[in-house]
């Protein structure tokens, strides 16, 4: 092949990789940083407005578990067709269902509003994301995931104050349409730039680049490792669901004013983005596996100590740490996946491992509702969710046996 044009196709390649890893960012943005670091925000309208129960506002949160059912179906979907029109349409989706939360007026239209969301988080950024940034930058693809799921962080920096300012001035009416408006912007732009990458040329440049472990899902599922990632993930899940969105409503409850609280969950979020960057590069160096034991032994520790924070443990020092290992998660369960089974299957994989989410997503908000309905704190919850950590590194730690791939 031409050396100009192999050049030609490198700087092509390179540039629609960056406008799809936008895509992605954008997607992490709005479905994690707009919904999930915002919740608490609405929490205490949606108490004042219906009367709702902390314990069944955020049962809603535990429908994100529906999602995981169909996670296999959307993964085998996405190694089949690819990932452009079910990332569009799941964004779209999401959008609509916020659109439609200023109208709800009875308990069973939330709940049915937090089902249909939780599909279309599956579709729009749980599992095409992984993929989509290993088949565009399969040298470096720790430190791009890294950096594309810095989305979700900036959506906390970004979406979630401007949310939370929306609804101290105006309504929680208006911030959910909001959210709903950003949805469908990202819907637009994803349909317009997200496509694979295209075949690579026998002695093309990028051929080296594809050389990798290549599980199937059978394959992989006769694998000690297999079961170790997947203990290790719904483990680390519990994050997102029983720590996350109780965040700013424990600050909150520890007398720290609205606007502390805020800022304090902006600080958070901010960095969550240098975890997913630092850990995105010791994973390209050292290996997803001990990246992703570090990370959780992490949280583990800044979980327990949150549960302080305001009360002789300054909200300074743990907010940022917890903030800078939750953050770093959201790459590496990915990364482990890809590292160890590649990317063929990749969605499929992940598909049938998410199915474990069930159980944080549908445990983790009723842990930390009834704790808080119980004992009117968040702690027990985050000291139960610190030992869910341990667990999952402990998984990965002593799973041995088959031979781990390192990501180089």
């Amino acid at each position: 092949m031409p050396e100009s044009a192999t050049g030609s196709g490198m700087m092509s390649r390179v540039h629609r990789g960056w406008g799809i890893a936008l895509a992605c960012f954008l997607a992490y943005s709005v479905t994690v940083g707009g919904s999930q670091y915002s919740f608490g925000h609405f929490v205490g309208p949606l108490e004042a407005e219906f009367g709702w129960s902390r314990t069944e506002i955020g049962l809603s949160l535990s429908l994100v578990a529906l999602g995981s059912f169909v996670s296999p179906f959307f993964g085998a979907m996405i190694d089949r067709h690819g990932a452009r029109k079910i990332m569009a349409v799941s964004m779209l989706v999401f959008g609509l269902s916020y659109l439609a939360r200023p109208i709800m007026n009875d308990i069973w239209h939330w709940y049915a509003l937090g089902a249909i969301q939780s599909f279309a988080m599956v579709g729009g950024a749980m599992l095409p994301i992984g993929k989509l940034i290993g088949q565009w930058f399969p040298k470096n693809r720790g430190r791009i995931l890294g950096i594309t799921a810095m989305g979700n962080n900036f959506g906390g920096a970004a979406i979630q104050p401007a949310v939370a300012l929306i609804i101290s001035a105006y309504s929680w009416r208006i911030g959910y349409t909001a959210i709903g408006l950003f949805g469908l912007v990202v819907a637009i732009y994803i349909l317009l730039v997200v496509k694979s990458p295209p075949a690579i040329a026998q002695g093309s440049i990028f051929e080296n680049e594809t050389k990798s472990p290549n599980y199937t899902l059978k394959e992989a599922l006769s694998t000690r490792r297999f079961y170790a990632i997947l203990v290790s993930v719904m483990c680390g899940s519990f994050t997102y669901s029983a720590l996350l969105p109780q965040v700013s409503s424990h600050l909150i409850n520890k007398g720290i004013s609205e606007v502390s609280a805020a800022i304090a969950l902006s600080l958070f979020a901010t960095c969550g983005m240098a975890g997913k960057l630092i850990f995105g590069i010791l994973a390209d160096r050292y290996g997803s596996k001990i990246s992703l034991i570090i990370d959780l032994v992490g949280q583990a520790v800044f979980a327990f100590l949150l549960i302080y924070a305001g009360a002789g443990v300054s909200i300074w020092f743990v907010v940022p740490f917890m903030g800078f290992f939750l953050g770093a998660f959201g790459a590496l369960y990915q990364l482990i996946i890809m590292d160890t089974f590649g990317l063929d299957h990749f969605g499929s994989i992940l598909g049938v491992i998410s199915i474990t989410n069930a159980i944080s997503f549908f445990a983790g908000p009723i842990i930390a509702g009834q704790s808080f309905d119980i004992t009117g704190s968040y702690g027990p919850a985050f000291a139960i969710t610190a030992v869910i950590f341990v667990i999952g590194a402990l998984a990965l730690t002593l799973s041995g046996g088959d031979r781990w791939v390192n990501s180089e």
